[in-house]
């Protein structure tokens, strides 16, 4: 069985991230109506929930294919590889040898200072006895900047070629795998799909650009789907444990290569996953492109603050709540408040900063502050996190004036979707006319 370029030692440090990363997940999680969620019962990926993982890898496939059909649009399939220096080894008569055209570490010499040898790029060593120091070195030909160098390869060339770039966005789309040779050096097979009349124009810049060794077209692949999913599916295991996972998943996991990319045909995959399957990649994109569903993202973030169709809302993210685990920590914590001689009352109900489970809310005078590493701040409510008072204090103390005119509809719409004011939601990207010349 090929390791896939991987040493002893970082197969068993990919089993111990498996092992960590499976036991993070299943032993923490959210709050939800006072009971613990873990992470594993909503996480998906190659090893939480692998079969929505590959579902979903699968949708985005034929969806591609099902657009491209419909558009009438012709199938290349190109396989791209890298040039001899990124290849650690070579394969002869069969068998894989040490390949010396290799530009990346091989070997350590103790000619004059210690040095890497057979390297583009020759890099001092200093001696810290009793070891030597590489804290400060830099290997360029790693597995995981080759697909760096790949997608680069890409861009740079087919995707910024005339020929590829006179074909409207709308006729052109693609799927492809990143895959690994036996050495561990990644290769990518894509799926290509392009008019008919563009197809030998294509074809030539391909062979141009990427002439062999490094690229191979073939035009007569029937079924495009089923010739790339064999490479996706055959990189999964059963990860539930990982007694019998093989080297070439743990070549993905300790790299840290994505297996499976597409064009930026539809609609965001962001967007697509906070709607749990409500609508599949078409349908969803088509709804946003015709203005039936909206989507509001905070400007300072870009993250999603809400979706909406005709008929209200469909995603509005949630505070999460974390479950308060270490008490002794909270008892020190509420000695040294008590070092301010100042009357306290604490509350540990809800916190709403999700990346920093530590921080304890403390309630001084009425006023919500977050204490963390012993300092007080002063907590800001977003509008989703305020309740019906509060949120309704806030909407009357906005300046129409000087207030941003998105925030100003995006709390109108909250306000009206609880019943807390009258009149028909605004649409943030249509309203700024709206707002302008109307009185609320």
């Amino acid at each position: 069985m090929s390791n896939y370029g991987l040493s002893e030692y970082q197969i068993k440090k990919s089993k111990e991230k498996l092992d960590n990363n499976i036991d993070f997940m299943h032993n923490n999680g959210v709050q939800v109506d006072n009971k613990i969620v873990p992470y594993a019962v909503f996480v998906q990926n190659s090893y939480i929930n692998p079969d929505r993982y590959i579902a979903e890898i699968q949708h985005r496939a034929w969806s591609m294919f099902e657009y491209a059909n419909i558009r009438d649009l012709k199938n290349i399939m190109f396989t791209l590889t890298l040039p001899t220096e990124w290849h650690p080894k070579k394969t002869v008569n069969g068998k894989l040898v040490t390949n010396p055209k290799f530009g990346g570490r091989s070997h350590i010499t103790t000619i004059n200072n210690y040095r890497f040898i057979n390297c583009h790029v020759f890099q001092n060593i200093p001696y810290v006895e009793p070891i030597l120091d590489f804290s400060l070195t830099v290997d360029k030909y790693t597995p995981r900047n080759a697909s760096s160098e790949l997608s680069k390869m890409l861009k740079n060339g087919i995707f910024n070629d005339r020929a590829y770039r006179s074909i409207e966005k709308n006729n052109r789309c693609y799927f492809r795998v990143t895959e690994p040779h036996k050495d561990g050096t990644p290769h990518i097979h894509m799926s290509l799909f392009i008019p008919e009349d563009k197809k030998e124009r294509i074809i030539k810049a391909l062979k141009r650009l990427y002439p062999e060794p490094l690229g191979q077209v073939e035009t007569n692949i029937k079924k495009p789907v089923h010739y790339l999913m064999k490479y996706v599916l055959k990189t999964f295991d059963d990860l539930r444990t990982t007694d019998n996972i093989s080297n070439l998943t743990l070549w993905y996991l300790y790299h840290g290569i994505s297996r499976f990319y597409t064009s930026r045909t539809f609609i965001s995959l962001d967007i697509y996953r906070r709607l749990n399957g409500m609508y599949g990649l078409k349908e969803l994109t088509k709804k946003f492109r015709d203005d039936e569903i909206r989507v509001y993202i905070y400007k300072d973030t870009n993250k999603i603050s809400l979706i909406e169709n005709e008929f209200g809302s469909l995603y509005v993210p949630k505070p999460i709540n974390w479950e308060q685990k270490e008490n002794d920590k909270l008892e020190t914590v509420l000695s040294e408040c008590g070092n301010f001689n100042i009357p306290i009352e604490t509350s540990f109900e809800t916190v709403y900063k999700d990346k920093e489970p530590n921080r304890i809310p403390v309630t001084i005078d009425g006023v919500e502050y977050s204490y963390y590493k012993g300092r007080f701040t002063k907590l800001k409510k977003m509008p989703y996190q305020m309740n019906h008072l509060e949120l309704y204090t806030y909407f009357e103390s906005l300046d129409i004036e000087t207030v941003d005119y998105k925030h100003y509809i995006y709390t109108r719409n909250l306000l009206i979707e609880k019943g807390l004011h009258s009149g028909d939601r605004l649409n943030l990207a249509t309203s700024e006319v709206m707002f302008e010349s109307e009185e609320f």
